[in-house]
């Protein structure tokens, strides 16, 4: 029996950590043995077959570098232990140091990016990192081809773009009744996410637009300052920071539009899945590409420039036309269609085990 180990961060909610939840219990039910390792000790916020193994790491230290050695070295010796065929890591910033730390461990090592490399990683260090790691990897797996194009030929010629596994049995069908007067946004509440754009939008929109409210979902470091600004703006009864729900689809499909305001992104599970119920949607233009692979601009959905409150505003505003929401809505609609017949899983195991030459497909 073959065994993969992914390494992440933690499994708290978001689209790497969704993916990761998929891509493990797709292994099992394939008979592979699969470990899953955690650098932290947090929540396991989506299901995960009891077949999984699930190991978290913990630290003591209070020295922010040592503590990261402690964790990386923790993650070499549970490696040496296991000794997995292959091992995955995933988001970019962890699969660098999982390059670093595994040096000389001769097991094929693949890292997943999962955002837009000309902005992450953040740190200039952790960049350099990136160069001089990334050629050992036995392959990178892309979201889009945009990201790809950003790295030389010696990283692309081992690398394969794999859109985002979606579960389309969980995603409900397109909503026929009356849409309610409520806009949504769902995502960690952190700068990248730009929601404080939203509620600035929001604000201006509502002038006009009084029986709207703004619903965004999920939690992060930034809960209080956005909150801050809701009761500024005096908004309070029609802004909501509801936190993380499990069953967010079920909730807003009945939405008038989903809105994705993020300064940067991969490919956004959440803007998929508001396509696939047939939700009229909005998202900002993110140079790395992925919501411009989705959304064919003023056919299935709407596109504004990152950061423009606006363009923003205006979109919004076009989105209270109920013909023209209803038109759009189909239209993103079809995208069912497409992940109803993807072979993602596949593509990832033969990628990993080598079962073909994916890379040629």
């Amino acid at each position: 029996m073959k065994t993969i180990m992914i390494v992440t961060r933690n499994m708290l909610a978001g689209g790497a950590e969704r993916v990761i939840a998929q891509l493990a219990n797709y292994f099992v039910s394939k008979n592979y043995n699969c470990y899953l390792v955690t650098l932290y000790k947090d929540e396991v916020f989506y299901s995960i077959n009891t077949n999984v193994k699930i190991c978290q790491i913990s630290s003591g230290s209070k020295s922010r570098l040592f503590d990261k050695l402690n964790r990386y070295m923790q993650l070499r010796k549970i490696v040496k232990q296991k000794k997995p065929d292959v091992i995955l890591s995933m988001p970019e910033e962890i699969g660098i140091y999982v390059l670093l730390f595994l040096t000389f461990i001769k097991i094929p090592i693949y890292v997943s990016e999962r955002n837009n490399p000309w902005v992450m990683p953040y740190k200039k260090i952790t960049r350099i990192l990136r160069k001089i790691v990334y050629p050992f990897a036995e392959g990178i797996v892309f979201q889009t081809q945009k990201a790809q194009s950003f790295f030389p030929n010696k990283i692309k010629d081992k690398s394969i773009v794999i859109t985002n596994p979606i579960d389309i049995n969980r995603i409900p069908f397109q909503c026929k009744k009356e849409r309610k007067k409520r806009i949504v946004a769902a995502g960690r509440l952190e700068l990248q996410k730009n929601f404080m754009l939203l509620i600035d939008a929001f604000n201006d929109f509502q002038k006009e637009n009084e029986e709207y409210s703004l619903v965004i979902y999920g939690e992060g470091t930034l809960r209080k300052q956005l909150q801050t600004k809701i009761d500024e703006l005096g908004l309070q009864k029609k802004i909501f920071l509801p936190g993380k729900e499990e069953k967010l689809l079920e909730i807003i499909n009945d939405s008038a539009m989903f809105v994705l305001s993020s300064d940067y992104e991969g490919l956004p599970n959440v803007l998929i899945e508001a396509m696939c119920m047939g939700m009229p949607v909005i998202a900002t233009d993110c140079p790395s590409g992925g919501p411009r692979e989705l959304i064919n601009n003023n056919i299935n959905g709407i596109l504004v420039p990152v950061n423009n409150k606006k363009k923003l505003v205006e979109a919004m505003i076009r989105l209270t036309d109920n013909d023209l929401a209803k038109k759009m809505g189909d239209n993103a609609y079809n995208i069912r269609k497409i992940y109803e017949k993807q072979d993602v899983f596949e593509k990832w195991e033969n990628f990993l085990f080598k079962k073909k030459d994916t890379l040629n497909e």
